[in-house]
């Protein structure tokens, strides 16, 4: 049986969702710049008022829109990890990262607002204590598969964690050259092959050769 307070807090939660969705159709209609929380608030069906009950400002509503976003794509390379060879999961999981890129342009959005300075006071604590963790469980998909690697003898024995920072970085620096070039209105570059082709030298440097075949006797 369901205690009040554990009631209390599904409540909570199906009215944050409730206001995530409204926000996620009036982002998507408007835009991020033309949205204002009045109109979530309309969309929604509550007061201004009760959307700060649960959300900081628009800015802190907008991030944790990548909340669900990360959940689902943790989900997604689990479910990859065990589906994949060891010699292919690195880079299955890194171009799983590169397809949500290509396919949910505002959630990488979202990805890079958070690298932009004084953003963080407009942030509620749960919201950076989510969207913080979901994003850590995604390069540690990263960590994982590199692990894995070494234990099965396919991979050097490095530090898993620091080659999962930098594919990582690889993976955020892909997302600014994109954008970049985007707004700079220059010729469409590959960038997610230009990623692929970094991630083949990194995984390269990785492998450990084949070992010599042994002479017949």
């Amino acid at each position: 049986m369901t205690n009040p307070q554990d009631r209390k807090q599904q409540e909570r939660q199906a009215r944050r969702r409730r206001i995530q969705a409204a926000a996620r159709e009036v982002f998507a209609e408007r835009g991020y710049a033309k949205a204002s929380i009045e109109h979530i608030a309309k969309q929604a069906g509550l007061s201004v008022g009760a959307i700060y009950l649960y959300f900081r400002s628009k800015e802190d509503l907008y991030v944790s829109l990548l909340e669900e976003t990360l959940a689902a794509i943790d989900a997604d390379l689990s479910a990859l990890r065990e589906q994949q060879g060891i010699t292919d999961r690195l880079g299955a999981t890194f171009d799983r990262l590169l397809a949500w890129a290509a396919a949910d342009v505002e959630g990488t959005r979202i990805v890079r607002l958070l690298s932009q300075p004084g953003v963080r006071p407009q942030l509620s604590d749960e919201v950076v204590t989510e969207v913080g963790a979901g994003m850590t469980r995604l390069r540690d998909h990263l960590g994982a598969c590199i692990a894995d690697g070494i234990h099965a003898g396919v991979y050097r024995s490095i530090g898993a964690a620091e080659v999962a920072d930098l594919l990582w970085a690889l993976f955020l620096g892909n997302l600014d050259a994109a954008e970049t070039r985007n707004n700079l209105e220059l010729p469409a570059h590959p960038a997610a092959e230009a990623a692929r082709a970094a991630l083949s030298l990194i995984e390269g440097t990785l492998r450990l050769p084949p070992a010599p075949l042994r002479a017949a006797a």
